[in-house]
């Protein structure tokens, strides 16, 4: 790959990112444990997309109604899948 000489690399990543099969993040009650909540599965956007995770929180902890629809980032929509070892 000669291109590459002349190339400059301004940012570089590595590691694992937390994510869902579905690419949407997991936002609220852990389906195991109904006094954890979980926010998680952001896969790089936990930053950007922080205020709008926060807001999921406190209106469900607070068992109010949101503004936005919370449905597909419940993490009961995701199966639990067992691990042998």
């Amino acid at each position: 790959m000669p291109g590459l000489t002349g190339l400059s690399a301004i940012r570089s990543w590595t590691g694992f990112r937390a994510a869902t099969p579905d690419k949407l993040p997991l936002i609220g009650p852990c389906p195991d444990h109904k006094n954890l909540y979980l926010a998680t599965g952001h896969e790089g956007l936990g930053i950007t997309t922080s205020m709008a995770t926060a807001k999921l929180l406190v209106d469900q902890i607070l068992n109010r109604q949101s503004d936005i629809p919370i449905e597909p980032y419940l993490p009961s929509r995701v199966k639990q899948e067992s691990v042998h070892v």
